[in-house]
C-alpha cells in the first residue's frame, strides 16, 4: 500500500463502534483523515459524531514528536495499523516547506532529501 501524509483520507471497516480488519464483517465504512504518523501506522482524527471505542486526545507531545498539525490539538484520534485499512479514500497532492510549513498544492521535493522549501523561504531564509 502506497506511503500516506497526513491530510490523506481513508476508508476503515466499523463494527460495534470498533475499526476491525478488512477481511472480517462490519456494520459499517467510515472515512477518516491521517493526521499523524509513526514507524508502524497512523493516527486518525476521529471526528465528534463518529462513536469509536478505543479513542485518546491527541496533546502536545503528539503535535510535536508526530508532526500533528496544532489544529487537531484536544481532538480524539485513534491509531491503526496499515493493515487496518480497506481503501485510500483521497491523496492530497502536495507538500509542505519545510520551513514555514505551509502547504503548497502540485508541490514536488526540491532538495536532495526529499523536502521542499518555498520559493518565499529560499528568497528569505529568516521568514
Amino acid at each position: 500500500m502506497a506511503k500516506l501524509k497526513p491530510g490523506d483520507r481513508v476508508d476503515c471497516r466499523v463494527k460495534e463502534a470498533t475499526i476491525v480488519s478488512p477481511y472480517k464483517e462490519y456494520d459499517d465504512v467510515l472515512t477518516f483523515e491521517v493526521i499523524g504518523i509513526d514507524q508502524y501506522g497512523y493516527y486518525l482524527y476521529v471526528p465528534p459524531y463518529y462513536f469509536i471505542k478505543k479513542t485518546f486526545t491527541v496533546d502536545k507531545y503528539q503535535c510535536k514528536n508526530l508532526g500533528v498539525d496544532p489544529r487537531f490539538l484536544d481532538v480524539q484520534a485513534h491509531y491503526i495499523q496499515e493493515n487496518m485499512i480497506l481503501r485510500i479514500n483521497s491523496v492530497l497532492d502536495g507538500m509542505k516547506c519545510c520551513n514555514c510549513e505551509e502547504f503548497y498544492s502540485m508541490a514536488e521535493p526540491n532538495q536532495d532529501d526529499g523536502t521542499l522549501i518555498c520559493w518565499s523561504c529560499r528568497k528569505n531564509p529568516y521568514r
